[in-house]
């Protein structure tokens, strides 16, 4: 893999994780596109997966320092506990079905149907007031079932956890950073369980490969941090909902492109 092509790929990964757009269906898609492209397993999408994870500790670095001296902090860490138990139970049960998902791209495009719809819906969510002191075990909970369905490629994590977040009704700003907040676990996981997975064939790859996922996810990191912010003043601003202008004209050409492909 060229450096050119892990850059590529870094900055979609980046910009695509937390603009409700899913970076999952995007990586597929434009692997797809490349000539040759291949990686053991997913391991490479796991290492720019864990350059946006670098992304929002630094993002939330301010506040990171008082969550770990504090109630609050220990309270808000059970919560992410509970959230991502929630996702355990919806995301392993369904691992093996996404992962067929990611080699037939009309799949891809039904997701990013549902993706834009469920965007579409924030415009009428929102009006909830609960922040962090105030969130349930109850909210963080189905947030976190809203995050197991994103391991399908296609279903953006960021567009289902925040659209829920709102529905259940957390406050908009919380909503979005409790959001980040879940995924750093999830994202973590699941890179280590990938390079855990292809162990034996990372350990005949050379370090170019390695080169190429350090560069990845350095570029995954600073377009991420980008889409944070954005990401927050949309929500804040409450045009959020038209990311789906984008995801449901997006899920429907790539249905019509691949209609009928094996």
């Amino acid at each position: 893999m060229s450096l050119p092509i892990a850059v590529l790929l870094g900055v979609l990964q980046g910009l695509t994780e937390f603009l409700p757009v899913s970076s999952s269906g995007h990586l597929a898609l434009a692997q797809m596109l490349i000539p040759g492209f291949s990686q053991p397993g997913v391991v490479f999408d796991a290492m720019l997966h864990v350059g946006t994870a670098g992304a929002i500790l630094w993002f939330e670095r301010r506040d990171l320092g008082r969550w770990l001296t504090s109630v609050a902090g220990r309270r808000l860490a059970l919560l992410a506990v509970v959230g991502m138990a929630a996702t355990a139970v919806i995301a392993f049960p369904l691992e093996t079905i996404a992962e067929s998902a990611f080699l037939r791209p009309v799949w891809v495009g039904v997701a990013l149907l549902a993706t834009g719809v469920v965007v579409s819906l924030t415009r009428w969510l929102g009006r909830g007031a609960a922040d962090e002191a105030a969130t349930s075990w109850r909210q963080a909970a189905v947030i976190g079932f809203a995050q197991g369905l994103a391991v399908f490629p296609g279903l953006s994590r960021s567009g289902m956890t925040i659209a829920t977040a709102l529905g259940v009704g957390l406050e908009r700003r919380w909503a979005a950073r409790f959001s980040f907040l879940l995924g750093v676990p999830a994202i973590l996981g699941v890179a280590v369980l990938q390079v855990a997975g292809e162990r034996h064939a990372l350990a005949a790859l050379g370090p170019s490969f390695w080169l190429a996922c350090l560069v990845g996810a350095s570029a995954a990191a600073l377009s991420g941090y980008l889409a944070l912010t954005i990401v927050l003043r949309t929500l804040t601003s409450r045009v959020f909902h038209r990311f789906a202008w984008y995801c449901l004209p997006l899920g429907a050409l790539v249905i019509a492109l691949t209609w009928g492909m094996p």
